[in-house]
């Protein structure tokens, strides 16, 4: 058995012997072919396939990591480049999203913000790039990781471009085209939009959507363009609304001019049917996302968005941004050159850059290409004139000259005006910003670009915009060598990156110490149970305090849902834009919201409140009363479904006798004392204030005896929109007792009520100080009994309310049937089981969820579902299954059986394109003129 056993054993060696040699003679020769002959042409094409994006992403990131280590950023120094949406939103995300991971919880639903909220929508407008995973197996903080995720994808977006420029201009200079490529990738898109981290995404997609449908259009291949757009839209589905209008331009344009007659509806047909495609197959994406902005205070009236923009407006920011790469300004004169007979290509690239560029200066046209409306950024498809104008330079650049036989005179005098103009453009640049400091910055601490800092700017882009221009026109007339000519393009690429990412990268980065102070108050708070943490005063950034692990009020997000933030200011918290700040509120709707613990400074803490910690700066304290996470009340759902509008006293005075059952717990003081001002109360309602003489002292003073125990309260208030400004915004300076409580109130993130301290059998003076005139509907003193309060809090019916990974339970027992109101913001998503069997979800107070439980003991479940998602995933298992049948049959489909189809489809898309030219073009243009008069009164 043995000896057979050796036997086996040495023919299987020997098998594996003959067989390892066959494979490595097999190997062997196909290394040999590789290396000659065939394998010669195969090694050559693969390196020009590869060569280019990959010198084009390591000298992007070569060039940002230099400028990196000059300016002291991370990870060459302590600096981060977070600002604007990057600190308020990007950043703090990313550290509750990996909170969230480490918890275990689902991208569905989180009970960290605005009183929680779906978490779907905010990941796949924000989180859903792969890059941003990176957050959850590293342990770099998260305002510093965003400075390498920022670099990484521009030097992405260069190695894509390149790819692009040369599928579009093979035979140019592969070192020209891997310049123009890092032009894209460190254009002024990238520079001035890097904050809204994931528009970076689209960034570096374009590229490969433009290959996509030029293989389209070309080909009749629409595999790739189906992945690409597929992509778009899990990466960034609302900026891709534009990409979508952008391509429906583009494509009808170049089916028209560019595609013969016999074809051209096979084109149609393969970007019909891959989109529709690539809309089912994304659906679980975009629907439920859809659904949540269709929720949020987004929404608006179009038409009255349209008839209050201007017709012309923000020109200095859209300027500014496309002059970061002043090749697209100088290769416009190329696109309008005189061709004895138009091109078809010409002809297409003329119209689209008049319809590009009338989008540009006309800013309905604009505002139609954000959605309808914008409030800020307002060139967010900027990246689409960019790399089309840089392909047009590509093609320039690559077309075939016969260099002339100059003498060495004549080449010096070529290179001289240029080689000139790089010295001007390098003096102005060095100039600007030893000299310009602070006055060359206004983007970055303005969000906007005003008139002289874009004349400073222009000084050194009119220098190298000269040189590009000499560029291209010598190299195409045989008077520069490309090799001379690239070496010239990339000194005055060199001019205009260094003071553009001076002035919106380098001096915008920072040591973040909000951030880091803010950090320093995470897993504070030792309480196993559910509660909720607000701010005194805005310490911190609204999504901050989700990301430090603490449930809140606060939140700050396109998604955020327009009943929450409307419901919580009429209780009395701050809230605009689109943002709850949190801050304000009273003891009782503290308590209707579980907040039991405070992030502020000790000075803003009520005398009965608990400090838990403190680090000198920031400090936790406990507040003294509480209430049960679900409060059962008498009333039905129907009556307690909407606040009162008007007074935010009234609202407390509803809230204490529908929810505690309590009356005479607020009391409104009147008006004392009026100097050099009038107030009134029109029929209306509300309340009017007029200063009589803009210059002198002018004030209201409430002065009263506060019996007992009572928490007073100041309020300005009106409701308001989305609008950033309010014209009441430093209305008043507010004084208790002659010591100053807040100055130049209200402001956009201080709209709450302003808690004035404790009294107790005292006379109190309040007196605001009138800066200017406003209008509004809330206004004066009024305080809360507290004792009673706090009693009725305490003895108030109900039980606390536990979460987990999107499900609150609780168990309450009554003795007749009741409404049972819970601490949690209505949302659509929410169903409700009592006892095991289904329940109605009701919305109470404007913004909270109720159920409706029967006598006796009720165990009472509220399950969230992202809504719509069910529907989409059906939808998108219908797309895969018929791409996966297009896929595997669409060589089987001829023509001859399309071609009633391929005509509808031409039909179609032309039929489009000239919807969207009155629509998105001619109406708004109407609508703004008609706005002048209508809104504007032009007369």
């Amino acid at each position: 058995m043995n000896g057979a056993n050796s036997v086996f054993s040495y023919f299987s060696i020997k098998a594996l012997a003959i067989f390892a040699m066959m494979c490595y003679d097999r190997s062997a020769a196909c290394m040999l072919r590789f290396f000659s002959g065939r394998g010669r042409y195969m090694k050559r094409k693969i390196l020009q396939h590869t060569v280019p994006p990959a010198s084009a992403f390591l000298l992007t990131l070569g060039l940002f990591l230099l400028y990196f280590a000059i300016y002291g950023l991370y990870p060459f120094g302590g600096k981060s480049i977070v600002w604007c949406d990057m600190e308020q939103q990007a950043v703090p995300l990313l550290v509750q999203f990996r909170r969230m991971a480490e918890r275990g919880e689902s991208i569905a639903y989180t009970a960290l913000d605005a009183g929680g909220m779906p978490f779907y929508g905010v990941f796949f407008f924000f989180l859903s790039n792969p890059l941003s995973l990176l957050v959850l197996v590293t342990k770099i903080p998260a305002d510093m990781l965003v400075n390498l995720l920022v670099i990484i994808k521009l030097s992405l977006a260069s190695a894509t471009a390149v790819i692009w420029l040369r599928t579009r201009a093979p035979e140019g200079s592969a070192v020209q085209q891997v310049l123009l490529a890092m032009m894209y990738g460190c254009s002024g898109y990238g520079l001035f939009y890097y904050q809204n981290l994931m528009w970076l995404d689209i960034m570096l997609l374009l590229p490969l959507l433009m290959i996509s449908l030029r293989t389209l259009i070309r080909d009749a291949n629409a595999v790739p363009y189906f992945l690409v757009l597929s992509m778009m839209m899990v990466s960034c589905f609302y900026l891709c609304y534009m990409i979508v209008l952008f391509l429906l331009l583009y494509t009808a344009l170049s089916v028209r001019f560019l595609v013969p007659q016999e074809r051209q509806g096979l084109a149609a047909r393969k970007l019909w049917g891959a989109s529709f495609l690539a809309a089912c197959v994304t659906a679980a994406v975009w629907l439920p996302c859809y659904l949540q902005v269709q929720a949020s205070a987004r929404s608006g009236s179009l038409l009255e968005n349209l008839m209050r923009t201007y017709p012309v407006n923000h020109l200095d920011d859209k300027l500014a941004l496309l002059c970061c790469t002043a090749l697209c300004l100088a290769v416009l004169p190329a696109l309008w050159r005189h061709e004895p007979v138009p091109s078809p290509l010409s002809t297409r690239d003329r119209a689209l850059f008049l319809l590009l560029s009338s989008a540009m200066l006309l800013d309905p046209i604009n505002a139609m290409w954000h959605t309808g409306s914008y409030q800020a950024f307002p060139f967010r498809w900027a990246l689409i004139p960019i790399l089309l104008l840089l392909t047009l330079a590509a093609r320039e650049l690559a077309e075939p000259v016969s260099v002339k036989k100059l003498r060495i005179s004549g080449r010096v005098r070529a290179v001289l005006l240029p080689v000139f103009c790089i010295a001007l453009a390098a003096a102005a640049a060095a100039m600007l910003i030893k000299k310009a400091g602070d006055r060359i910055l206004t983007f970055v601490k303005t969000l906007w670009m005003d008139e002289p800092t874009l004349f400073l700017l222009l000084i050194p882009i009119v220098f190298v915009t000269a040189g590009y221009i000499l560029c291209l026109r010598r190299q195409r007339r045989g008077m520069l060598a490309r090799p001379v000519c690239s070496v010239i393009l990339a000194a005055l690429f060199l001019c205009e990156f260094t003071l553009n990412f001076h002035c919106y990268i380098g001096k915008a980065g920072d040591e973040d110490k909000l951030f880091a102070q803010t950090v320093s108050a995470a897993d504070r708070i030792d309480d196993p149970g559910f509660w909720r943490v607000r701010m005194t005063k805005k310490y911190a950034h609204a999504n901050m305090i989700g990301a430090l692990g603490y449930p809140t009020l606060s939140h700050y997000t396109s998604l955020t849902r327009e009943d929450v933030m409307h419901g919580v200011k009429r209780m009395g918290y701050s809230s605009y834009w689109m943002e709850i700040t949190g801050t304000g509120g009273t003891v009782l709707t503290d308590g209707l919201w579980n907040i039991r613990y405070l992030l502020g400074q000790k000075p803003d803490f009520p005398p009965d409140s608990e400090t838990l910690w403190s680090d000198g700066i920031l400090s936790i304290a406990k507040t003294a009363a509480e209430m049960p996470g679900a409060v059962l009340i008498d009333a039905l759902p129907e009556e307690i479904a909407a606040l009162p509008c008007g007074s935010r006293s009234e609202v407390q005075r509803v809230l204490a006798e529908q929810m505690l059952g309590l009356r005479g717990c607020v009391t409104d003081y009147p008006v004392t004392k009026t100097l050099a001002c009038t107030l009134g109360a029109p029929e209306t309602g509300g309340f009017v204030c007029k200063r009589n003489a803009p210059e002198g002292e002018a004030y209201i003073s409430f002065d009263f005896f506060a019996r007992g125990r009572q928490a007073i309260y100041f309020d300005l208030y009106s409701q308001t929109g989305t609008n950033i400004g309010n014209p009441r915004n430093g209305a008043v300076s507010v004084y208790r007792n002659g010591r100053r409580a807040v100055s130049e109130y209200p402001q956009s993130s201080a709209n709450g009520l302003v808690f004035l301290g404790y009294a107790e059998n005292e006379y109190m003076s309040v007196r605001a100080d009138i800066l200017h005139d406003f209008d509004c509907e809330s206004f004066g003193v009024f305080g809360l009994a507290l004792d009673p309060l706090e009693q009725a809090m305490a003895d108030v019916s109900g039980a606390e309310l536990e979460y987990r990974s999107g499900e609150y339970r609780t168990a309450v027992q009554t003795d007749a049937p009741k409404t049972l109101v819970l601490s949690v913001a209505y949302d659509e998503g929410f169903s409700a089981e009592i006892n095991g069997e289904p329940a109605e979800v009701y919305r109470v107070n404007d913004c909270q969820c109720a159920v409706r439980v029967p006598a006796g003991e009720s165990e009472v479940v509220l399950r969230f579902r992202v809504r719509g998602l069910k529907t989409a995933l059906l939808i998108s298992g219908f797309g895969l299954i018929c791409t996966v049948f297009w896929l595997l049959f669409r060589q089987r489909i001829t023509r001859t059986r399309m071609k009633k189809l391929e005509k509808l489809s031409a039909f179609s898309l032309q039929g489009v394109y000239w919807a969207l030219i009155l629509f998105v073009y001619v109406l708004p243009v109407v609508l703004s003129v008609i706005g002048l008069f209508y809104y504007h009164r032009l007369w």
